[in-house]
């Protein structure tokens, strides 16, 4: 994984901030043993502050606060993109910074942090710091920072306090999903802004399958949302999960003499001999998939010079579209006046399509719990995992 992330892998979260602060914090102080982390966001396992963490709390290693969401908070809600970053990705905007938003980027290293992570650095940022803030409530949920820490709680977020169990979960690694009833369909992938679209056969389970392995109960479930390790989510009704949606129609377009006018891509060769209109042969269902064309798919991983989150694997939900239709040029493509030009009633099911699905949550979420940590799932995308939470998840599976 930490192959792929190129310099996004030399920018750290609060972990190793060297783009903004010049260097890592020093524990010269301190002549201890160094425990190093486990599941810091990659290429960050041996950065000074998440070690320092580990090693004087090393009950902690290994555990959901062994991560960057510890001392760094999210994105805000209601960006003028009305999204909300994960930890990781809203640090890196101080290295690559998105023309596309105006407002809710941070500006300092301490605009990334949360409280407890400014307690940590306004105390010194190092191994003592971390024992002289033990004491306090930064978050000020009533509990203190060591309390929360040893009950596996966010000494930063108030929302993430001892009383407040956690969301019983479900995971489910490649291994097992692939252990579990196969489904394959031949589909036509439409996007919005990019100029190809895509004839692909995508193989996993269908989610139906996948909750009932879980042993999910479903009586008054509203639906899922599921999670890219970016904190990207997509909704999707029961209707959906349960549905067989209607068959696509297969459209081969002309040959262009300007390569600027191809609008879709087929694969070579194609699963069965379709000719231009012929209804596509099989079934169509929401589906995790872990396949692309026979080959497993390529894993999600970061793009710090295009701040997004590239790759489709491990796993990709996949939806076909609702109301079939042709293959259409992404917005910025023409328009050539030839029938093939951007429309937009076209169902460009492509963009519900969530790359790099890692969390899957079952709505409503019941009262009384703590969220699982859907905002950050690059240890799920690294373990290869996909985990399962929400309404009818029980506890102790």
């Amino acid at each position: 994984m930490a192959k792929h992330f190129g310099k996004v892998g030399m920018v750290v979260c609060f972990l190793a901030a060297v783009v903004v602060m010049g260097a890592c914090s020093s524990s010269s102080d301190d002549d201890g043993t160094v425990i190093l982390s486990s599941r810091s966001y990659s290429g960050h396992a041996t950065d000074e502050d998440a070690n320092n963490f580990v090693t004087v709390y090393p009950d902690a290693l290994g555990t959901r606060l062994d991560d960057c969401k510890t001392c760094h908070r999210a994105g805000v809600a209601g960006t003028d993109t009305e999204t909300i970053y994960n930890v990781c990705d809203y640090c890196h905007l101080l290295e690559f910074p998105d023309d596309r938003l105006e407002t809710g980027v941070p500006e300092t290293f301490e605009d990334t942090l949360n409280v407890y992570g400014l307690a940590y650095a306004d105390e010194g940022r190092d191994r003592h710091a971390l024992t002289r803030i033990q004491a306090a409530d930064t978050d000020g949920d009533g509990y203190t920072n060591e309390a929360e820490i040893r009950e596996l709680r966010y000494p930063g977020d108030a929302d993430s306090r001892p009383d407040q169990p956690l969301a019983p979960t479900v995971a489910f690694p490649l291994v097992d999903i692939e252990a579990m009833p196969f489904h394959e369909q031949f589909m036509l992938m439409v996007t919005t802004k990019q100029q190809f679209d895509d004839y692909v056969t995508y193989g996993g389970i269908t989610v139906a399958d996948l909750l009932a392995a879980a042993g999910v109960d479903l009586n008054g479930a509203e639906g899922i949302t599921v999670f890219a390790p970016d904190g990207f989510g997509k909704d999707f009704s029961m209707a959906e999960i349960e549905q067989q949606f209607p068959n696509g129609i297969f459209y081969r377009t002309p040959s262009f003499d300007d390569p600027d006018k191809e609008l879709v891509n087929y694969p070579d060769p194609l699963p069965a001999s379709y000719q231009d209109g012929d209804e596509i042969d099989g079934i169509l269902r929401l589906m995790l998939a872990y396949t692309r064309d026979g080959v497993l798919l390529d894993t999600a991983y970061y793009d710090g010079e295009s701040g997004r989150l590239t790759g489709e694997g491990p796993f990709r939900l996949v939806i076909p579209q609702a109301v079939p239709s042709r293959p259409d040029r992404g917005k910025s493509y023409g328009p050539y006046h030839d029938g093939w030009d951007y429309d937009p009633d076209i169902d460009h099911n492509a963009g519900s399509c969530v790359r790099g699905a890692c969390v899957i949550r079952v709505n409503p979420m019941p009262d009384g719990y703590e969220e699982f940590d859907w905002k950050n799932g690059w240890s799920l995308i690294e373990e290869g995992r996909v985990v399962i939470y929400g309404h009818g998840v029980a506890a102790g599976r």
